[in-house]
């Protein structure tokens, strides 16, 4: 459950974030930054979105508390500066926007964020099944084909384990780049990054388990 926290926030910037959310199968709950500090005492949501309007303490007091609890947090601010995003990002949030994003864009980040939060991690935590011999270890981030360790390197790692978690359906080009942590990655380059992860299992013994879908992305072979 991802919690939509308004501080003299647009209701269409609102309404930007819900469609977002429901775009991508994300549930959520609208809920006023008064009652934060005290729902945190009591429950926990597996990320949090704060629209801000404008910096105020207040957004900086419940960005705080989200932190102290342990909430990936993605900040969305109608005036951005460099030093702002710096200042959030240091004081624990997960990803910080301008309310000039595309909603297809801030659909990625919400998905990534959702992959930050605690819950995932826990489930993560347990070795995954990437096709044949293929598995692959989030915490220790170590692939193996069979007993066989291969060695990636962190985005080539990021790739394969995006798709992985994605199992049956195909991931973007754009949702990859995002993953990757470069939003502006070309399609060139996260193909470079999957031509060798294929190249490096292939060379240990592994079937192709990274398929490239035309135009769209990549998806793990059936």
């Amino acid at each position: 459950m991802f919690w939509l926290i308004s501080l003299d926030a647009r209701p269409s910037d609102i309404d930007l974030t819900s469609r977002a959310c429901e775009g991508s199968h994300i549930t959520f709950a609208v809920v006023p930054v008064a009652e934060v500090r005290d729902r945190l005492t009591r429950e926990q949501p597996s990320a949090a979105v704060l629209h801000g309007g404008r910096p105020s303490p207040p957004l900086i007091d419940a960005q705080r508390w989200l932190a102290d609890a342990g909430v990936p947090t993605l900040v969305l601010l109608l005036m951005l500066t460099d030093d702002l995003e710096a200042i959030l990002l240091d004081r624990g949030a997960q990803d910080v926007l301008p309310f000039s994003v595309s909603e297809r864009r801030l659909g990625a980040r919400l998905r990534l964020l959702g992959r930050s939060s605690p819950q995932q991690h826990d489930e993560a935590d347990e070795v995954i099944s990437v096709g044949g011999e293929v598995t692959m270890s989030p915490r220790s981030r170590v692939v193996c084909v069979g007993d066989r360790p291969v060695s990636l390197t962190k985005s080539e790692f990021d790739l394969l384990l995006t798709v992985a978690l994605r199992r049956g359906s195909v991931v973007e080009h754009h949702d990859l780049a995002v993953a990757l942590d470069h939003d502006h990655l070309s399609t060139r380059a996260l193909q470079t990054h999957a031509s060798r992860v294929r190249t490096k299992l292939r060379a240990a013994g592994a079937p192709d388990v990274l398929v490239p879908v035309r135009g769209i992305g990549y998806r793990l072979k059936e």
